[in-house]
């Protein structure tokens, strides 16, 4: 699996909007990727992750605040969450 395959996986499971740390260690917790020895995991992977809305790629929606969201989950998520209204 590649790392954006896991990005996508990972945001499936999670089924709601979330941060790239948490995208991050469930990537890590089940095991969608290996990062072998990366000295930058972070940065590799946040850059991976911004590919997605930098690169215009729809399946990936900037939640805002360092979040994101899988957009077909977007009718699950509830509104005042993706609105910031509490």
């Amino acid at each position: 699996m590649t790392l954006k395959e896991a990005v996508l996986k990972s945001l499936e499971d999670n089924n709601n909007i979330t941060n790239y740390l948490e995208v991050l260690s469930h990537i890590n917790d089940e095991n969608y990727y290996n990062f072998g020895g990366a000295k930058t995991l972070r940065s590799t992977f946040s850059a991976a992750l911004g590919d997605f809305i930098r690169n215009g790629d729809t399946r990936v929606h900037d939640g805002g605040n360092y979040s994101c969201y899988l957009t077909k989950n977007e009718q699950k998520i509830e509104i005042e969450i993706l609105s910031g209204d509490t």
